[in-house]
């Protein structure tokens, strides 16, 4: 007996149906299969175009006067007017300056020209002349300042581009390179020296600083040697060195966590909430360790983590200037820090007061030779003022009311 054609097609519409449904099934395996597979790190994050600035929490009068402010950042004025000024001087000026701060002392260079002289090569050129060396250079990844070879290089790794970064530098601000048609960017300085980053590399503190502050959030990055980077790995990297090791007795290392924690309260850059309690813990240590190694006079020296070994002598500069480095660093990390890992206010008042002091009694020589770490100095006691630098511009001595 023939079969009805209605059982065929209702066989067929089974068939169909059972198919169908292991399409779906195989097909929400195969999607639910892809999604958990690990999404691929971007080489560069997504970045912000003005960066973060730091919050200025205290105003404290009793660490430095009006009168004694002013007298102190008047010796410090930027000098720079003059051939070839020392890059590592333009760009520590700068950094303690800011882009907006003005002078009415004709040998002063204004924050605006000593962005030029960082960001335009011509401009660079008219002070050092047409045969030095370029500031900006192509590298691998891309464009970057030449640095430690002599005194027309910056002094650290991107520390240069971390000051462009802490005096509020935006990504799409122009660069300008020798017999360069394209137009660059800042972005592409921090493109390259982010892919150029390697966790281990010895200086690293800067890189750090300046992309915490262009960061969109708790972002991530691969290195050139295919390492995962977060925050949180850069924190336990600042973490896990020595406590004087690196530049500056490491205190740049401090103050890149204290930097970050400032960050992570307006942009949450850490993915594990243990990181900042780590960071807090660490500062909270080095704050122990300087109130219990603080001098009489009000000092710290390159013994600042334990002051029962004896300090290290610099390569040049003998023990005051150690002191000047070590004093001025540890109150600038301090002026940026949270309230719960600060010192007794007394243990800043005698270290301010201490500076104060050398500086006023310091030559015009001195102040020169050692300007870099000056502009620590200069620029914690104005932290700790509750202003940046630029504020107090143009400046007037206020012993003789002479401009500057």
């Amino acid at each position: 007996m023939p079969q009805s054609p209605y059982k065929h097609r209702g066989i067929a519409q089974a068939g169909l149906v059972f198919v169908a449904s292991q399409v779906l099934l195989i097909g929400g395996i195969a999607a639910a299969a892809v999604s958990a597979l690990p999404r691929p790190v971007p080489a560069i994050p997504a970045l912000q175009n003005e960066p973060r600035n730091v919050t200025l929490k205290y105003n404290w009068p009793h660490v430095i006067t009006d009168q004694q402010l002013t007298a102190t950042m008047f010796k410090l004025r930027p000098q720079l007017r003059h051939e070839r000024p020392k890059i590592n001087h333009v760009d520590h000026a700068l950094r303690c300056w800011g882009q907006e701060a003005t002078f009415e002392d004709p040998n002063c260079l204004s924050g605006a020209e000593m962005v030029a002289m960082l960001t335009d090569q011509n401009v660079y050129a008219a002070h050092w002349g047409s045969d030095a060396l370029p500031l900006l250079l192509n590298g691998e990844f891309g464009p970057g300042f030449r640095t430690q070879e002599g005194e027309s290089s910056a002094s650290h790794v991107d520390h240069t581009l971390g000051t462009l970064a802490e005096i509020g530098i935006p990504l799409d601000f122009p660069i300008h390179m020798k017999d360069e048609t394209a137009s660059l960017t800042v972005k592409q300085l921090l493109t390259a020296a982010m892919l150029d980053f390697r966790l281990n590399q010895k200086e690293y503190e800067w890189t750090t600083v300046v992309a915490a502050s262009y960061a969109t959030g708790p972002t991530q990055w691969v290195s050139q040697d295919g390492e995962l980077i977060t925050f949180d790995i850069l924190a336990d990297r600042l973490m896990r060195q020595d406590w004087v090791d690196g530049v500056c007795y490491g205190n740049h290392r401090l103050y890149a966590l204290a930097m970050l924690l400032q960050f992570d309260d307006q942009a949450q850059l850490f993915r594990e909430a243990e990181t900042r309690s780590k960071i807090l813990a660490h500062l909270s240590e080095a704050t122990a360790r300087l109130v219990k190694s603080q001098s009489a006079e009000g000092y710290w020296d390159e013994n600042w983590e334990d002051a029962t070994r004896p300090a290290q002598e610099m390569e040049a500069g003998g023990p005051t200037m150690r002191r000047i480095l070590a004093t001025g660093h540890a109150l600038e990390w301090w002026a940026i820090a949270p309230q719960e890992v600060l010192p007794p206010r007394e243990v800043v008042v005698r270290g301010a007061q201490w500076l104060v002091v050398e500086i006023d009694q310091m030559e015009a020589e001195s102040v020169v030779k050692n300007y870099t770490f000056l502009t620590h100095v200069g620029r914690a006691l104005c932290l700790w003022r509750g202003k940046f630098p630029h504020e107090l511009t143009p400046l007037k001595n206020s012993q003789t009311g002479a401009n500057g």
